[in-house]
């Protein structure tokens, strides 16, 4: 296929637009003048694949470099930086303030991330000089290897900001990586990382088995952000089922709403932190002197325990998520309204109300959470058939997007599998940088996609909704249109 980087307009009107896309094309133009490259020269055997990233689905304007070695699955991280927009102003992500940081953000990131890519000195590869240059690339005097591919946040998320993470020309290929498939393949990135000592070790020694990414196929992904909140069987690279999503707000809009009610203004103010849900779990649990804390939580070891009101005992109560039903979904609307309720009947509320109330708040949200996972969980172990996409050999469940990085949510989800029976699976959370929206994630994403053989068309479009189940509207992760299968060796 032809080898270029994602075209798309963005929506942003004006000369902003235009010197956006002029400064972008000058930081990456001395990697377009190394050539596109042949056939040949982009198939050969490499000691390690090399990726550049940018994931500008939202508010945060990401940027990574990402080497993997192929022969043992390792990978390195080069670089890997983000800039959030300042929506102090608005309590919360605003679109144009978001693109107009995009905007501002992406060609300084870029052109900083384009020193740390390898230098190409010493290379061993067995590459005449005539197709040799074509791999190369000039960052500021210094000779550097090209990236293999362009991987790039083509959806789901805000269509203005993912349209600014794109355009100029590369001369490499492209490929356009869902989100929340990202966000599921993390801890398989986490797994990548930690073995590239070893891997550097193992080169040295000419003994490289190439060890399963871990988690391995099939496991459960709950995806939990401030846009999604969902319950997925992750089978393979490309097939995922959702077992469960949110009918209305996700847990990240509806924690972010309870922050701010709950929070004293002392808390909000002075901070550019406009992730509230945040700020909530340091107020509700503040830092211990130790390693660890007390969360002084006790799982309820039935669902009748765990559909309980909660009575504080100071002349409010909260009423548990969707007590009254089994079904397989999500549903947050309303919750901050209690909470609403609450603070304004009760306007002078002391700070050890307050923990209170943000205490039960997050924990029931978070056992509404567990509730449809434990009934996934349940209904196959009732099971007596044999099913093919059965979770009989379900060992992880992946807790992954910007909600992932709550300690006190591992906390409940742990304690509530324990108590009922599941305690022998594995919860597997990437470290709270790798929870938010990042880069990393669409570079190692990129990389699995790009060894499955997956490339994507330049005419491929930005997608505001782009559903990682196959068997949703369009389709899931391969029904979108602009895919090219490379089936070379």
């Amino acid at each position: 296929m032809s080898a270029g980087w994602l075209r798309l307009r963005p929506h942003v009107a004006g000369r902003s637009a235009v010197a956006h896309h002029r400064l972008l094309a000058r930081c990456i133009s001395s990697i377009a003048s190394a050539g596109t490259g042949s056939r040949g020269a982009a198939h050969r055997p490499r000691r390690s694949l090399l990726t550049l990233a940018i994931e500008s689905s939202c508010d945060d304007t990401c940027v990574a470099i990402l080497e993997k070695c192929p022969s043992t699955g390792a990978a390195k991280l080069r670089f890997n930086k983000k800039v959030t927009s300042d929506n102090r102003e608005f309590q919360g992500v605003h679109p144009t303030v978001a693109v107009l940081s995009h905007t501002a953000s992406l060609a300084p990131l870029i052109d900083e991330a384009l020193g740390h890519l390898p230098e190409a000195a010493g290379e061993e590869d067995a590459q005449t000089a005539q197709n040799r240059w074509q791999q190369l690339c000039s960052v500021r005097g210094s000779v550097r290897r090209k990236p293999d591919f362009v991987a790039v946040t083509r959806g789901p998320g805000m269509t203005s900001n993912l349209a600014t993470g794109a355009g100029g020309g590369m001369g490499v290929p492209l490929l356009g990586v869902n989100h929340m498939q990202a966000h599921a393949l993390t801890p398989r990135l986490v797994s990548a990382l930690a073995r590239w000592p070893a891997a550097a070790t193992a080169a040295e020694s000419g003994h490289q088995p190439k060890d399963n990414e871990e988690p391995a196929f099939p496991y459960l992904s709950l995806l939990v952000s401030g846009g999604h909140t969902l319950l997925v069987q992750s089978r393979s690279l490309c097939e995922h089922e959702i077992l469960a999503s949110a009918s209305n707000i996700a847990i990240g809009d509806m924690l972010d709403k309870c922050a701010r009610l709950i929070l004293p203004a002392s808390e909000l103010s002075g901070t550019s932190n406009v992730m509230y849900g945040a700020l909530l779990e340091r107020f509700v649990f503040p830092p211990p002197s130790g390693n660890s804390y007390d969360y002084e939580y006790t799982p309820p070891a039935r669902r009748a325990d765990e559909i309980v009101t909660f009575n504080s005992g100071l002349g409010w109560t909260l009423t548990p998520l969707l007590a009254g039903t089994t079904a397989m979904t999500y549903n947050f609307s309303g919750f901050s309204s209690q909470v609403q309720r609450i603070v304004e009947d009760r306007p002078d509320v002391p700070l050890d109300e307050r923990r209170l109330l943000g205490r039960h708040a997050m924990r029931l949200a978070f056992e509404h959470l567990a509730s449809r996972l434990l009934f996934a969980l349940k209904k196959d172990s009732s099971s007596s058939e044999a099913d093919p996409g059965a979770m009989k050999d379900v060992k992880t469940v992946v807790v992954a997007g910007g909600v992932a990085s709550n300690r006190y949510l591992m906390h409940v989800l742990r304690s509530m599998l324990a108590v009922r029976g599941f305690g022998h699976l594995e919860i597997n959370a990437p470290p709270p940088a790798l929870c938010t929206d990042n880069a990393a994630m669409i570079a190692w994403t990129g990389m699995e996609m790009f060894e499955a053989g997956y490339r994507s068309q330049l005419d491929i479009l930005a997608m505001r909704k782009w559903p990682v189940d196959s068997k949703a509207e369009g389709g899931g992760i391969l029904g979108a249109s602009g895919w090219v299968k490379d089936n070379s060796p």
